[in-house]
């Protein structure tokens, strides 16, 4: 079985608000980001910053299993940790929540190439990779988040430099995404506009 985690974020010094929570057609990105996943996952988990974004969080799309962020200053290693000390189950697909065109198929897909691996981990021909569009060991990422931390380590090369990870090339995916929709994040307001845009757009 497997459980979803999805980092809800701070807000973005471009957008001045949280951007998980920004609407997007009827929904939220969260909403969205939730929902390409619903059928891939058993479980899915937010992680809040604090109780003031989970009760907003909740206010917004009603009841949802929350994580709390709350060690200060270690950014998505913290946030990853969160999620993952609270997930039931050993395989965990963590994500970002201004991610709202998730291919589903893609998720799959990551989650097949896990086995032998504590790490799988999209990466670009420029050797960027996507810690927030992979798959972890619950426990070993864990651990390797916690040591990190200990270490007084933020960068998530840290925890990932100690696992045994799978960096899944790009192109291999394209074949599932053609378009790498998939990967697209919401940054800026030109961002959103060209988001909204897509939701627009006849299935």
């Amino acid at each position: 079985m497997r459980s979803g985690v999805i980092l809800a974020g701070g807000r973005s010094s471009r957008l001045g608000v949280d951007k998980s929570l920004l609407q997007i057609g009827k929904r939220t990105m969260l909403e969205h980001v939730m929902e390409c996943i619903s059928d891939t996952v058993d479980e899915i988990l937010i992680v809040a910053r604090d109780e003031e974004q989970g009760k907003e969080i909740i206010s917004k799309i009603g009841e949802i299993d929350l994580a709390y962020d709350s060690i200060l200053g270690y950014g998505p290693v913290a946030g990853i940790l969160a999620g993952l000390q609270k997930a039931r189950y050993e395989r965990v697909v963590v994500l970002a929540g201004d991610m709202p065109f998730i291919n589903p198929n893609v998720i799959v897909h990551l989650f097949s190439m896990v086995k032998g691996y504590e790490a799988v981990v999209p990466k670009w021909s420029d050797g960027n990779i996507e810690p927030l569009h992979a798959v972890y060991n619950r426990e070993k990422m864990a651990r390797a988040c916690e040591k990190a931390i200990g270490e007084g380590k933020g960068n998530i090369l840290a925890p990932l430099s100690t696992l045994r990870a799978y960096y899944i090339p790009i192109e291999e995916i394209k074949k599932t995404d053609p378009e790498l929709r998939t990967f697209v994040n919401i940054n800026t307001a030109n961002d959103l506009e060209a988001a909204r845009l897509l939701f627009q757009e006849p299935v």
